[in-house]
């Protein structure tokens, strides 16, 4: 009986950072049943991967394809990557759950980060349900955001919940972890969830011990706050008995960045009390968000509606700015100090705007850079993306290089060319994995190519308690990706993102060969996976 698929010559590593070796590899359906130096049996399909590496599938660890899914179901600047899974709703964001009285709040709010969802469904199970439907191409891991939790549960207001509140929002954990969510995320610098106390999410980490769900956060601040929010969310995995996870570990702020190695040295100290805690990063100097985010906290309070009347009012314009804007030259926020020329428009409605970085932006508008941000915001509703150039390069490295920080882009998944998301998103979209392998991996020599795949596979599919994924064994899910790790290369710059990689010739997600020597076939390959 013949197999459906051999993938003959190539070198494989297995995910588990035990040295590469020459084998074949064979798949029957969605799983592997044959690994062997030498195989011998005929198959539907076979694949030559002389000078290939043949790797699990990548595990993208902190994705935020789920407010695209329903568009762009294909995911294909991830899967050209070499990406099988993405771990999705994080930083407090997740499409579900809705309280039916709220459903155009939680679409603005959805939208503050570029997606234009039409919220048909209340429940996370509801909303899994219709993820099913459109049948993705890419294995998808779901959280739910503790910020669809506060705003199903009380609203965008900042102020603690009621007794009754904090329950109606561990039940509503409770019933996404039912349907299926490996655990809640949290951004603590984004409106609602900057508004809850550590009592509260240590609250609802408690409620969910029993069923072993993780806890991924967005720490409350990656600049000055850096060092606390680190020991909160460590506090919060430690009291609630829950795994971590810190979300894009960084040292935002040139006056910042000599914080990273007591940042580091947090996660290692932690593990070393026996906490299961790990961090993940993407590996580039600059970060995205939207840029409603460079407003202080109070700004948001009450929702996006009330953050665009505060734009208007001429006296809460001069608060803002006399609190954040740093002798005209640069704007204090969460993220540190910047410059204007540090922050690039992203995206936002009117297409020349896209890539001009905001001391541009003035000078084009003939006003302070601060009023040309504030007029930039209110004219866009509040939507607009941006680019933020905030870190420094060593200390990319140092926590790409930190044996407990694992790979996760921190994007979306997009069709290439105009597709549903043109302008200048961040190149992390595109080139994230491939730019550890060839740049990292291959050119900096920071580590092994079995260390890299490591944080790619088996050290995400461990955190995640992923069941028969994330290795190369017999038995287990036929996600792989063959590369070349002599090409290997990410294309993807600021000026041009979308650009796909070169060297990464064929991706295979649950058996099915959606990356055909170069090629995006878009397959409804892939699963919702449940925990």
């Amino acid at each position: 009986m013949g197999w459906s698929l051999l993938i003959r010559n190539g070198t494989v590593v297995d995910g588990s950072g035990a040295p590469g070796y020459a084998a074949d590899v064979a798949v029957e359906g969605d799983r592997i049943v044959a690994i062997e130096r030498r195989l011998v049996g005929e198959a539907r399909r076979t694949i030559d991967a002389a000078g290939f590496t043949v790797a699990p599938g990548f595990i993208d660890i902190h994705s935020h394809s789920d407010l695209f899914y329903l568009g762009c179901p294909a995911a294909e600047s991830k899967l050209r990557q070499g990406v099988t899974t993405e771990v999705v709703g994080m930083c407090s964001f997740s499409p579900a759950p809705v309280h039916p009285a709220r459903k155009a709040v939680t679409a603005a709010w959805i939208g503050e980060i570029g997606s234009r969802l039409a919220v048909e469904w209340e429940t996370f199970g509801q909303y899994l349900e219709r993820l099913r439907q459109a049948k993705p191409s890419i294995n998808i891991v779901h959280f739910v955001g503790h910020g669809a939790l506060r705003l199903a549960a009380l609203g965008p207001e900042n102020r603690p919940p009621s007794a009754g509140e904090q329950q109606a929002m561990e039940r509503l954990l409770d019933e996404a972890l039912e349907a299926g969510a490996f655990g809640f995320s949290t951004g603590l610098v984004y409106p609602p969830s900057a508004y809850a106390a550590t009592v509260e999410l240590v609250a609802l980490a408690k409620s969910m011990a029993r069923r072993g769900g993780l806890y991924f956060s967005h720490i409350r601040g990656e600049a000055a706050t850096l060092e606390a929010a680190i020991d909160e969310a460590i506090q919060i995995g430690e009291g609630a008995g829950v795994s971590v996870q810190i979300a894009h570990i960084k040292a935002s702020g040139r006056e910042n960045w000599n914080k990273m190695d007591a940042a580091l040295r947090k996660v290692s100290d932690a593990r070393a009390r026996g906490l299961d805690v790990h961090a993940d990063v993407y590996p580039y100097t600059a970060g995205s968000t939207k840029m409603a985010n460079l407003l202080p906290a109070w700004v948001h309070d009450g929702g996006n509606a009330r953050l665009l009347d505060r734009l208007t009012d001429g006296a809460a314009r001069r608060r803002l700015v006399e609190e954040c804007a740093a002798g005209g030259e640069a704007w204090r926020s969460v993220n540190g100090s910047l410059g204007w020329g540090d922050i690039m428009i992203a995206t936002c409605s009117r297409p020349e705007r896209e890539g001009l970085r905001l001391s541009e932006l003035a000078a084009r508008m003939r006003k302070p850079a601060a009023e040309a941000m504030l007029d930039l915001l209110l004219e866009e509703e509040g939507q607009v993306a941006m680019v933020v150039f905030s870190q420094a390069e060593e200390n990319v490295a140092k926590a790409l290089a930190h044996p407990h920080v694992m790979i996760g882009s921190d994007s979306i998944g997009l069709s290439v060319g105009p597709g549903p998301h043109r302008g200048k998103p961040h190149p992390r979209m595109y080139g994230t994995f491939p730019r550890v392998l060839g740049h990292y991996t291959r050119e900096r020599r920071l580590f092994s190519v079995e260390t890299a795949i490591n944080k790619m596979t088996g050290m995400p599919a461990a955190k995640l308690r992923l069941n028969h994924r994330g290795l190369i064994r017999t038995g287990w899910a036929a996600d792989l990706t063959l590369f070349d790790p002599k090409t290997v290369k990410d294309e993807a710059t600021y000026a041009d993102p979308h650009r796909h990689p070169t060297g990464i010739p064929y991706v295979i997600v649950n058996g099915q060969v959606v990356v055909d020597n170069g090629v995006m076939k878009p397959l409804p390959a892939g699963r919702v996976l449940t925990a």
